[in-house]
């Protein structure tokens, strides 16, 4: 019989380590590790080793003694807003109830078995699962009168759901019927960056600027196994089909406006050049300009912040099954400072967008600490009722 905990092997494999099986040729990935145990605030909050990402005019923002920061991390995160996998155990243990009546001569069991797959079938509609996995690396360095950063970037995106629904008896037992198909759609981003910065100083006030230029490579695959049998074992890349999309060129453009040594408002807007893909499927994968706003308080001791997505950001994927995966978060997180060594950080980010499913409302709790152990060690993690993610990132600073 197949347990919640081995059909949950399967799902999660076929949606989060292939997708990571895909990337290998780019960069280990990850979120970064400082901001998600805060929350995912990082607009008003970044510094010179995480500026690339969350907000490039704050390259500016490094400690008086670090001239030089360099980063790398890694790290996954995945979401299952409507309980899919454990409707896919479901089926599956059904399934192994209907063969095993069979081959003991119960017909009643047999076809109660038969109804409970039915019965999944029916209730399967519209649910979805999302796996992300990413993946980074920095250099920044910081001179009298600019800053700048190097880095890469690799996001896996890979999202699910079940096809193609039919309760009809020989499509619920027959593997090959081309009915109840899990479809798994992922997209591959590998970003390469030059950030740089500048900050103007006007009293007790002082006003950030920064642009990061980059490449993006964009992969994109598909696959589909009939419910019955996806299985952890399958390779996805070999049996899916992989397709080169491209690359294109754009640029996030970042400003960040300290009233005083304790207050800073951030602003970052990327993708301002936006562009679009076509898919061998002849959906068009669209990728579109995204802004988020920030404000914090910090001292020496503490940080407090703040950061709102000002509009909703579409998943990367063509498939307008998975338009229920769109975000739009509001964030809150604190980070507590002693003396330089150790870091606890804490916080909460809830998706506002509209129209997602109940599972996608639930507030995730964030946690987080971090270590200067002659060179820095980041360990965050996030969790919800329907989502869960880690982050662990390294790197040093002088």
């Amino acid at each position: 019989m197949k347990l919640y905990k081995k059909t949950s092997s399967k799902v999660i494999s076929v949606v989060a380590l292939s997708v990571l099986s895909q990337a290998v040729n780019a960069i280990p990935f990850a979120f970064e590790g400082r901001s998600l145990g805060m929350g995912g605030v990082s607009t008003a909050t970044a510094d010179l080793a995480t500026a690339s990402w969350a907000n490039p005019a704050m390259l500016t923002n490094q400690r008086p003694d670090d001239d030089f920061s360099l980063l790398i991390g890694i790290g996954a995160f995945a979401r299952d807003n409507g309980d899919l996998i454990s409707d896919i155990d479901s089926f599956q243990e059904a399934d192994d109830r209907r063969k095993a009546a069979i081959d003991s001569g119960d017909t009643a069991g047999a076809v109660a078995a038969l109804s409970d797959m039915s019965n999944v079938i029916d209730g399967i509609d519209g649910k979805d699962l999302a796996a992300d996995v990413s993946g980074l690396a920095a250099m920044g360095i910081a001179f009298d009168s600019f800053a700048l950063a190097i880095s890469i970037r690799a996001d896996s995106i890979g999202a699910g759901t079940v096809k193609n629904l039919s309760t009809d008896p020989v499509d619920l037992i027959d593997p090959n019927s081309g009915k109840n198909l899990f479809t798994l759609e992922g997209v591959l981003a590998t970003e390469f960056g030059l950030s740089i910065a500048k900050a103007f100083v006007f009293s007790e006030s002082r006003l950030s600027i920064g642009v990061k230029p980059k490449l993006v490579d964009l992969q994109s695959f598909t696959f589909q196994e009939s419910i019955n049998t996806v299985d952890s074992d399958t390779n996805v890349l070999d049996e899916g089909k992989k397709s080169d999309l491209g690359t294109f060129a754009s640029f996030d453009l970042g400003v960040a406006y300290d009233f005083n040594e304790s207050f800073r408002l951030g602003l970052n807007v990327r993708n301002i050049v936006t562009d679009e893909f076509q898919l061998q499927s002849g959906q068009v994968l669209n990728i579109d300009t995204t802004s988020r706003i920030g404000f914090a308080y910090h001292n020496s001791l503490l940080t407090i912040a703040v950061d709102y997505d000002l509009s909703e950001n579409k998943p990367i994927l063509s498939d307008l099954e998975f338009e229920e995966l769109k975000t739009q978060y509001l964030a809150v997180g604190a980070e507590f400072n002693a003396f330089d060594f150790a870091q606890l950080r804490v916080g909460a980010r809830k998706n506002v967008a509209s129209d997602i499913p109940d599972g996608a409302k639930d507030t995730a709790l964030t946690a987080g600490v971090g270590f200067w152990l002659g060179f820095n060690l980041d360990i965050a993690a996030v969790y919800s009722n329907s989502s869960v993610g880690a982050f662990v990132q390294t790197g040093f600073r002088f």
